[in-house]
């Protein structure tokens, strides 16, 4: 699957109308909190439903309604569009959703530019919930994916009992890490050792992964694992909850590239992480650019630091939508002499810091 050239959002949640924002294989998106930066990664992930217009329908109903999607609500927006360009030079598409009745929407699809894969239609109408969109959106969209290991407390699904053959794709919330460990032990032994030796450097005292079928039900696993210095098995539930997000980050980003979505869509992954733990993310995500593109929301100005101006965007609001913005490294050749992108962030010399509300160029109180 060819990588995304350039993006246009218009009428989706915060964004008003976000024209043609160029990404390239690795985006690290930073800004204040409700700026945006969420809310791009969303509408990536509704784009990677819209394989299916059941999933689409389904994303509906668990924002509470098209009227939650809508750029303030369906009396200001009545549309969504997105246009999304390749870098192959086949055709790209739009996908305009529309507000419908019962607070749903309705979806057209346009294949537009380029060279049009044979036996695809150039554009076609159905209604959300009804029929697939079409068989372009399934070779375009196959393999995005969206991830979030903020959960890894004691309800976590990392640390629930998966069945053993979960294991095609590493689940969003890594509720099949074990299974899908299990599957990289057995299939993919370099990669399986790779994340291993990872984890040992964030985690001294890991020496390996206990990974096999429960005694009483063979079809299920359960994530354990051994300390260098005993023989014992020991629970997720034992583990910092820092240490189990980097064991899912890990195996995410080091996976063979084969099995790695093509699309990686990444929520504040250094939640919880110590600063040596998220210099290790910093490589994990360069090397995982190389065979996947990435988007990924930071908070962290030690991540930030790991990275190029141009691999960085910038999100804001203006008069009460969100911009996105790339930097320019020529721009701050002259910071850079003294200061790294993350106190440059910390100073404000970058943007993407809490600012008033503004309404035409006007301060709210």
């Amino acid at each position: 699957m060819a990588a995304i050239s350039n993006v246009t959002i218009e009428g989706f949640k915060s964004f008003r109308r976000l024209e043609r924002l160029e990404l390239g294989p690795l985006n690290l998106l930073i800004g204040a909190n409700g700026s945006g930066k969420s809310n791009l990664l969303a509408a990536f992930d509704l784009l990677a439903r819209a394989c299916s217009a059941q999933q689409i329908s389904v994303y509906v109903g668990k924002a509470a309604g098209a009227a939650r999607l809508l750029h303030y609500g369906p009396k200001v927006t009545q549309n969504i569009r997105f246009q999304v360009g390749f870098e192959d030079g086949l055709a790209g598409f739009t996908l305009l959703l529309r507000h419908a009745a019962e607070n749903s929407l309705f979806s057209t699809l346009s294949v537009e530019g380029g060279e049009l894969p044979r036996d695809f239609v150039d554009q076609l109408e159905v209604e959300a919930g009804v029929a697939p969109l079409s068989e372009f959106l399934d070779l375009r969209l196959a393999g995005w994916q969206a991830y979030h290991f903020a959960d890894a407390g004691w309800a976590s699904p990392m640390k629930t009992t998966s069945n053993l053959n979960d294991n095609r794709r590493l689940r969003p919330d890594g509720a099949n890490l074990a299974a899908f460990l299990h599957l990289l032990q057995v299939r993919h032994r370099i990669a399986y050792d790779q994340i291993r030796r990872t984890v040992q450097l964030a985690a001294p005292f890991f020496d390996d992964f206990v990974l096999a079928p429960l005694a009483f039900n063979p079809e299920t696993i359960q994530l354990e694992w051994r300390h260098v210095r005993s023989d014992a098995h020991f629970g997720a539930s034992s583990l910092s909850d820092g240490t189990l997000r980097f064991m899912a980050l890990a195996t995410l980003l080091l996976q063979p590239a084969q099995l790695r979505p093509k699309l990686v869509l990444l929520d504040e992954p250094e939640l919880g992480l110590h600063p040596y733990a998220v210099t290790l993310l910093a490589a994990m995500l360069r090397e995982a650019s190389v065979e996947s593109q990435l988007v990924v929301a930071t908070q962290s100005p030690l991540l930030l630091d790991h990275f190029e101006p141009e691999e960085v965007l910038v999100t804001d609001r203006q008069d009460g939508a969100t911009t996105v913005r790339r930097l320019c490294a020529e721009s701050l050749k002259v910071w850079l002499e003294d200061y790294s992108l993350g106190e440059l962030w910390e100073k404000n010399e970058l943007g993407g810091r809490p600012a008033p509300e503004t309404i035409g160029g006007r301060t709210l109180a």
